[in-house]
Parts: C-alpha cells; sequence; structure tokens
C-alpha cells in the first residue's frame, strides 16, 4: 500500500485533507473546516491534552487513543 492511502479506509488521500496520528504515524482522511472541505473524518480525531501531553490539540487514530487512555486512565 503507497504512503498516500487512509490507513482505515485504504483509499487514496489524494487532494483531500489529512491528519498524522501523533502516536502510530499513520495517514488518515480528516476534512478541513475551515475550507468547509466535505468528506468524513476515517478513524481519527483531534483531541486537547493541555494537561497531560503540554499541548492543545493532538491528533489520534482511534486505536492509539483508546490505548493512550485506557494507558494513563483518562475518561473517554
Amino acid at each position: 500500500m503507497p504512503a498516500t492511502c487512509c490507513v482505515e479506509c485504504k483509499e487514496a488521500i489524494g487532494s483531500l485533507s489529512a491528519l498524522v496520528c501523533a502516536d502510530c504515524g499513520g495517514l488518515f482522511h480528516f476534512p478541513d473546516a475551515r475550507i468547509n472541505e466535505t468528506g468524513r473524518a476515517c478513524g481519527v480525531h483531534v483531541i486537547g491534552f493541555r494537561n497531560l501531553l503540554g499541548r492543545d490539540v493532538v491528533p489520534l487514530c482511534l486505536r492509539c487513543d483508546m490505548a493512550f487512555r485506557l494507558k494513563f486512565g483518562v475518561p473517554s
């Protein structure tokens, strides 16, 4: 699979916006709301962990997010 494919849906990223998971490094579709891009987010979301990680937002895929929450006891 080429590096320009979404890890979740296995389709090419193409000209669509994407995010890279901060933990596993996987590439995921993530429509940019600032430019009213259409589409749906594929298995990734942006979460805020200012107190825990020192960053405002961190993109994590759903698998890495669940592993992180289980490891550190962060409620969902």
